[in-house]
């Protein structure tokens, strides 16, 4: 009865396809790859703990209270120093907070799109981003990655040939550190390259970045896209999700002036201010000079991980897939011969004890069929082997 009543943006809603497998991730006689969430053991829990306790008792006027749409004004300032340290040229006035980069995602996509609008994504490409683009009746078109990150051949092709068609480009949604899914790491080349062809197409770059604190390897160079952005065409987005925990709900949009007013407004309808005992905690935390350790913390429990996950796909996966190298980030993305269906055979798999993210959903095109993402970060080393072994006998 309930369908006349539906908006229009409402029938475009898609679930995500990861979150239907959330009930994996904590069942005990599951090995998970699926869940792409950060492992518990890198949660300050003590420190935050103690933190909250004091903010409450000590801040309560301001961390129990109503706070400022842009956020609490010193872990603003903070946020935009480290933000800094990525080579993004900003203040403390070019940040807003949000309740997690997804957040973010939503109110550019409410900012930004109207229904028919043509956002570009990568292939493979986060399916919240997705989303957030799909639930605004927005149209998606994919784009090449190779290890490299995005085509640049690809990019202008499909840039030319939808504004061939008399259809309006306005974003090009990218996460050029560790992606999510494909864990690629997009070359500086490439990202002035993308840039350039955003200026001759005339469209803005959302430049999420999750994860580029999240580095294994010495040589990997994740300098922001934003730090050469001169025509404030780039909106860059950043989390604390992956470093301190995702239970604390603190994002950030950095984003032009004009850009940064309007997207305020969007937040004052969607929540008035994210929740300012999360704020409160983070700020606490970075104040404190905390978060570089964490940062170093969180990194060496990952790469130690990561080891261990590519080593099991070489032992067992040599002769019949490849794989990303997962230089950081939390996932590795397994491509199989042509002929192999993985999500046909999610059931086969949970039934051996073991969970994936088959790879279809994160392709807006179609494709992807024969890939699947695995992630690193929850399960222990020695369910890492079994698991990766349970995998192999699925594929065989």
């Amino acid at each position: 009865m309930y369908e006349a009543f539906f908006s229009h943006d409402a029938t475009n809603f898609r679930p995500s396809a990861i979150r239907e497998f959330a009930k994996l991730i904590n069942d005990p006689n599951i090995i998970s790859f699926a869940g792409g969430v950060p492992s518990p053991e890198t949660f300050p829990a003590e420190r935050i703990a103690e933190i909250a306790a004091r903010v409450i008792r000590e801040r309560r006027a301001v961390a129990l209270q109503y706070g400022p749409t842009r956020g609490l004004p010193r872990l603003c300032e903070f946020i935009a120093t480290l933000c800094r340290t990525r080579g993004v040229d900003c203040t403390a006035d070019d940040v807003l907070t949000t309740t997690g980069s997804q957040q973010a995602l939503d109110l550019i996509a409410h900012t930004l799109l109207d229904p028919g609008d043509v956002v570009l994504v990568e292939l493979p490409t986060y399916i919240g981003g997705s989303a957030s683009f799909f639930a605004r009746s927005a149209e998606l078109e994919g784009v090449a990655q190779d290890d490299d990150g995005i085509v640049p051949e690809s990019l202008r092709e499909v840039a030319t040939r939808v504004r061939a068609a008399g259809r309006r480009i306005k974003l090009l949604y990218t996460i050029p550190n560790f992606q999510n899914p494909s864990g690629r790491l997009m070359t500086q080349q490439r990202r002035d390259q993308v840039l350039q062809i955003a200026a001759e197409h005339d469209f803005l770059v959302i430049e999420d970045d999750p994860y580029g604190e999240l580095v294994y390897v010495d040589d990997a160079d994740t300098t922001a896209m934003k730090s050469r952005d001169r025509e404030g065409r780039v909106l860059y987005l950043g989390s604390f999700s992956k470093v301190l925990a995702p239970g604390l709900r603190c994002g950030w949009i950095v984003a032009p002036p004009a850009l940064l007013a309007k997207l305020e407004i969007a937040k004052q309808a969607a929540d008035l201010c994210s929740a300012m005992l999360d704020q409160s905690i983070v700020d606490e935390l970075c104040h404190a000079g905390e978060l570089p350790p964490q940062i170093a913390k969180v990194r060496d429990f990952y790469r130690g991980k990561r080891g261990v996950l590519i080593a099991e796909l070489e032992r067992h996966f040599a002769t019949r897939a490849t794989w990303t190298p997962a230089d950081g980030g939390l996932f590795t993305f397994v491509t199989l011969h042509d002929d192999v269906d993985t999500g046909a055979l999610v059931a086969d798999a949970v039934a051996r004890g073991v969970a994936y993210i088959p790879g279809g959903p994160f392709f807006v095109d179609g494709s992807g069929r024969n890939t699947m993402r695995l992630t690193f970060a929850k399960e222990p080393d020695e369910r890492i082997r079994e698991g990766i072994a349970r995998l192999a006998s699925v594929f065989a």
